[in-house]
């Protein structure tokens, strides 16, 4: 029976079925890019949590397993991202995919969409994969650096995961068939993205400070700048006048001083406000998409804009010991090690 404690109501099962869902709750779902009326049709439905929720676990299970820390968790999630995107979906290489714009144009070279390969990768590391850990990580403390699933439960997610990741890419297989050579280079880069994220040293992008050294607010806008500036810096038109290269070399470098930040100001301890407010400032952006795309007439997200703002606030109160509206109804104790 312990087996399949994931199913019963038990802390470390809600851990898992909360990590399960908010990877695609906050990915697809407060995005917009599965509304409502999509995201709760039950083939959907089913078909995003074997992706983004297995996902999300199993990112988490193997960086536990091999003892690493957040470099791991950034390195399996841009993995991730490339499983999602390039071998699944195949929009790195489609270059009639919907979201793409004037992006199958812009940073199209190899018959690879480069500029929105990088921006996907960036983002499903971050939302799809970092963003879900940290938060089940501050609502399910006790189980930071032990693994939520037992060896049976992994190998059952991961054949999930698998499935589910054929499914896709047969299904849409119809719609563009890649180029062999891109399609497997695709496939090489993930193996060595697999091997590195577990000979990286556990503290690479650890906390260099005991305490934070700036207020939660800071962290807001930082969250936001994460989300946002990449939005920006992928879609505007205001970047093609530059380079596709030199659009491509902003957004690594926008990522990689916000990770400098959080490892600089964030601290190990004393840090929960700090966190949420990081999250919070990333989840405005879905608030906003929520409003605009409702207002462009998809059903339903009006309201979806109204659960990610309770979400914000809900997360800061939890954050700092106060009573929830909605969410997250149990207290924790707010000092404890980042790490989630």
């Amino acid at each position: 029976m312990d087996q399949w404690n994931i199913l019963l109501v038990t802390e470390r099962g809600k851990a898992v079925w909360t990590l399960a869902l908010l990877s695609p709750i906050v990915a697809e779902l407060m995005s917009g890019s599965s509304p409502p009326l999509e995201f709760f049709n039950p083939f959907s439905f089913v078909g995003l949590l074997g992706m983004y929720g297995a996902g999300a676990l199993l990112v988490r299970e193997f960086t536990v397993s091999w003892g690493k820390g957040w470099a791991t968790i950034i390195i399996l999630g841009a993995a991730y991202g490339i499983i999602e995107e390039g071998l699944a979906v195949k929009s790195f290489f489609d270059p009639g995919w919907e979201d793409l714009e004037d992006l199958n144009i812009y940073g199209r070279f190899w018959s690879t969409n480069w500029v929105w390969a990088v921006w996907l990768t960036i983002f499903h590391s971050t939302i799809s994969i970092s963003v879900p850990i940290l938060m089940t990580g501050m609502l399910y403390p006790q189980f930071r650096g032990t693994r939520l699933l037992t060896e049976r439960q992994f190998r059952l997610v991961l054949v999930l995961f698998v499935v589910d990741i054929g499914v896709f890419a047969l299904l849409f297989l119809f719609n563009y068939v890649p180029p062999a050579a891109q399609y497997l280079l695709a496939m090489g880069v993930v193996a060595l993205l697999f091997c590195w994220a577990k000979r990286v040293p556990a503290n690479l992008v650890s906390a260099r400070h005991v305490d934070p050294s700036w207020k939660p607010w800071k962290f807001y806008f930082l969250g936001l700048l994460m989300l946002a500036g990449n939005f920006f810096i992928a879609s505007s038109p205001l970047m093609r006048g530059f380079h596709p290269l030199g659009t491509i070399a902003v957004l690594l470098a926008t990522s990689t001083f916000v990770i400098v930040m959080l490892q600089h100001k964030l601290g190990r301890m004393n840090n929960l406000p700090h966190k949420a407010s990081f999250i919070g400032g990333m989840l405005t952006l879905w608030v906003l998409f929520g409003v605009l795309l409702e207002s462009a007439g998809v059903v339903g997200m009006s309201l979806v804009a109204v659960a990610a703002a309770l979400l914000i606030v809900d997360l800061n109160r939890f954050a700092r010991g106060k009573q929830t509206f909605v969410f997250f109804k149990k207290n924790v104790k707010r000092a404890y090690v980042i790490g989630g």
